[in-house]
């Protein structure tokens, strides 16, 4: 059963092996294109101490994420982006493929481009802006749905009322442990769950680990319907048991240690294909057969 939330835990050195922009750029692309075939909720990127790239890594997840029509309102041009054309298209229900006609029940993702006492006007990728019926701050982005078309107007909604998979968040940490909060709690803070009585699901990815089997999925299938699952990755260099040794991380737990590609060709796994191969068989576990 689908759980209710997914969240993807990266390293800020998974990029460590790549040796240039482009090719960092190709990687982090490979990650956001996995993340929204598998519909993943949110992204953390902790830290690792042996290469912090967690700020470039945001901004190209974030640019991959974010529809094409308003990267102009809400990515600021960076020379990080320089190699942005590389990333694969995402082609999620909130990046619609044409900027069609505003049609009545149309569910889009704006940017608020103009405010005023009487309401605002939105992009949301036509060539007609949608007026809204409330004051919003320049350049927040909104969901909205369109409600009437001659002129375009739109509504508020919520992210709980779109059906559809709508993207992820792109969030940062200090650690892999404090990644490891309550989804419901933001990054950074303290969660009020405790070990014991925690709602997450989580599982650590490694070579060292369970090689994962259909008992293995059946049984994390009955567990994760209603809960947050928390998917931890290594980095290149060095597996998360490490990674938490350095941190001296005697706290954090995890529910599942696995190995998702047992019996590997090659001598290494890069981050972007274990994210991808970890994602693809956990999928059957969070689908109902049709």
């Amino acid at each position: 059963m689908k759980p209710r939330s997914l969240s993807l835990l990266i390293p800020s050195s998974v990029t460590i092996d790549a040796s240039d922009l482009r090719s960092k750029t190709l990687k982090i692309g490979q990650i956001a294109r996995a993340a929204s075939v598998f519909r993943v909720d949110r992204i953390v990127i902790y830290r690792d101490p042996d290469l912090d790239d967690s700020g470039m890594i945001e901004r190209i997840l974030v640019y991959a994420e974010t529809p094409q029509y308003l990267r102009k309102h809400l990515v600021p041009i960076s020379d990080d982006l320089r190699y942005a054309g590389t990333i694969p298209p995402l082609r999620t229900p909130h990046h619609p493929a044409s900027a069609k006609k505003a049609e009545v029940g149309d569910t889009r993702v704006g940017a608020v481009v103009r405010s005023s006492d009487a309401g605002s006007w939105v992009d949301v990728g036509y060539e007609q802006l949608a007026f809204l019926g409330a004051s919003l701050k320049r350049g927040e982005r909104v969901n909205v749905r369109i409600t009437s078309e001659k002129p375009v107007k739109a509504a508020l909604v919520s992210r709980d009322e779109i059906a559809e998979y709508w993207g992820y968040s792109v969030t940062r940490s200090k650690s892999l442990e404090e990644s490891l909060v309550h989804p419901a709690s933001k990054v950074g803070e303290v969660s009020e769950v405790s070990e014991v009585g925690r709602e997450e699901l989580r599982i650590a990815t490694s070579r060292n680990g369970r090689p994962i089997d259909t008992d293995l999925l059946t049984e994390i299938k009955s567990k994760c319907e209603a809960r947050d699952v928390m998917i931890a990755m290594g980095a290149p260099h060095k597996g998360i048991f490490e990674i938490m040794n350095e941190e001296n991380d005697q706290r954090t737990e995890f529910d599942y240690v696995l190995n998702f590609i047992p019996d590997q060709g090659t001598g290494t796994v890069r981050v972007e294909e274990a994210v991808t191969s970890t994602l693809a068989i956990l999928n059957v576990c969070f689908t109902e057969p049709h």
